[in-house]
């Protein structure tokens, strides 16, 4: 999904709980950095670990925003290592 000119009027990612497994390193606190400093319309990351086991760590993250740019946002979880298993909750409001 590209962004362009025409996209102005159409609703905005403001929203998202996700479920991601993560190698142990790098932590939590440099993805949620990675996240907010590369992803366009981030404003907020929080991030919870709420399952660990000898290799990974499953986390629930909650990403804030005035439309966050969700195909960015998957690259940058994929290349820090992790994979996005679910979008648990999104919320999506018109400008």
């Amino acid at each position: 999904m590209e962004r362009g000119e025409g996209d102005k009027d159409q609703p905005k990612i403001k929203y998202l709980t996700l479920d991601i497994l993560k190698p142990h390193f790098p932590s939590i606190v440099e993805l949620s950095k990675v996240i907010a400093a590369n992803v366009d319309g981030v404003e907020k990351v929080i991030s919870e670990i709420v399952e660990m086991d000898q290799d990974t760590e499953s986390i629930k993250m909650q990403v804030y925003g005035n439309d966050v740019n969700l195909d960015k946002l998957i690259e940058v979880i994929r290349d820090f290592g992790a994979s996005l298993h679910s979008i648990d909750e999104v919320i999506v409001e018109n400008s």
